[in-house]
């Protein structure tokens, strides 16, 4: 590794840290530059205050021109003939499928040549990729932008949200490399353009990278439309399939898995890694030593004891495992199921890091919810992890009732503010 990648790598894994103080319950959140501590999260989307301010500016802009588009997900890929199901809709109006999978980076370059990111092999940097057919996506794109997106992907380009560029601190002119292919990027733009991905690219490009999987389905429809009807549409195009729906503006994240924060965010809050899948199981990772020494730690919590997470998990989590205990239901949480795992979301090889990679989620009283299953957690304690800015996994697409992970910054009420 260059010494300035060395450099720049030392300062992501250090830039998001929060600085803490708990007494009497009450969480203090402070919040120092980048390559320092770790910034306190927003609500939606939980960044420092710094990157919050070019992200609510950039968002701002983009959602008051984004096209109204509803938005549907299954758990995992969507059925391989799903683009001619929806082609042949009409009801659902002007429709386009994404693409996405993880990429693994083996290195990028500024706009002159000059190395950013070069992970020491076997290590790569897993890149959350999404690509489209640019004439099916331009109707997604606010106006301003629209041209200047198309033409990128139309010549074979990437296309970066702000967010991404700011934490490659690439430009347009500069590359990300992925083993033997090089793709350029071509435009820069707010990051609801490029579906919060990481990196937005043509078909052709995303075929060549092996970006293979759909996703998730945006439509246009015209007229009216209500939820039961959208629903309809897609139970007949996915039958026998439990679909998530959003209505237009429905979540502050229109891509798969809307609810939750897509990978930039967990990079801008917890530090970015760098890893390399297993060879006995490739959703596995081996995560870069440095990054799990200066970010993972094993410490004491109310209830559960000896718990291992990331050290910017621990403030909300021990708030929230306070509050359980002071109204009497600590008797509740019975089982310490994990936190910190090195793998990949619901342990696919093509998915993203699972929150748990972050050490940003722990599993509790995974024998009583297990995966799937109809989730038996006390509603109570449910809503005070939700009041410290956890989501809970009893309500994803499919239950997994023990699963608690960092949502955002807790609320005032939580923390006593």
């Amino acid at each position: 590794m260059t010494a300035r990648a060395t450099v720049r790598r030392r300062r992501l894994a250090f830039g998001a840290m929060l600085a803490v103080l708990v007494v009497g319950g009450a969480l203090a959140l402070v919040r120092a530059d980048r390559g320092d501590a770790a910034h306190a999260a927003s609500s939606a989307p939980p960044h420092s205050p710094a990157a919050a301010s070019h992200l609510a500016a950039s968002t701002a802009d983009a959602s008051a021109q984004m096209p109204g588009a509803w938005l549907a997900w299954i758990t995992g890929s969507l059925p391989p003939d799903v683009s001619t199901q929806v082609a042949a809709a009409t009801a659902l109006g002007t429709a386009v499928v994404v693409a996405g999978d993880t990429r693994w980076m083996t290195a990028s370059h500024d706009d002159t040549g000059a190395v950013v990111d070069r992970p020491t092999p076997p290590y790569e940097i897993p890149i959350d990729a999404f690509s489209v057919d640019p004439a099916s996506y331009a109707p997604f794109i606010p106006p301003n932008v629209r041209d200047e997106v198309t033409s990128a992907l139309r010549s074979g380009k990437a296309v970066l949200g702000t967010s991404s560029a700011q934490l490659r601190e690439l430009d347009v002119g500069g590359s990300m490399t992925f083993g033997s292919r090089t793709v350029t990027v071509g435009a820069v733009v707010p990051d609801p353009v490029a579906g919060w991905s990481e990196m937005l690219v043509s078909r052709a490009v995303g075929t060549s990278l092996g970006i293979v999987d759909d996703r998730y389905l945006l439509a246009l429809p015209p007229g009216q439309m209500t939820m039961p009807r959208f629903a309809s549409i897609m139970h007949r195009i996915i039958p026998n399939t439990a679909i998530r729906m959003v209505p237009p503006g429905g979540s502050t994240y229109m891509r798969i898995a809307s609810g939750v924060n897509p990978p930039i965010v967990m990079k801008e809050t917890f530090g970015e890694f760098s890893a390399y899948p297993q060879n006995a199981d490739p959703a596995y990772l081996n995560v870069d030593p440095a990054w799990y020494d200066a970010n993972i730690v094993t410490r004491t919590v109310p209830i559960l004891g000896q718990v291992t997470c990331n050290r910017r998990l621990f403030p909300m989590l021990i708030g929230a495992l306070t509050d359980v205990e002071r109204v009497g239901l600590g008797n509740e949480l019975q089982v310490y199921s994990g936190c910190y795992a090195a793998r990949t979301v619901a342990r696919s090889p093509t998915a993203p890091p699972s929150q748990h990679a972050y050490g940003a989620a722990i599993d509790i009283n995974a024998p009583e919810n297990p995966y799937g299953a109809q989730p038996t957690m006390d509603p109570r304690i449910v809503k005070t992890f939700e009041r410290w800015g956890f989501i809970w996994g009893g309500k994803f697409l499919t239950p997994d009732g023990m699963h608690f992970e960092y949502g955002s910054k807790p609320t005032a009420s939580a923390t006593g503010g």
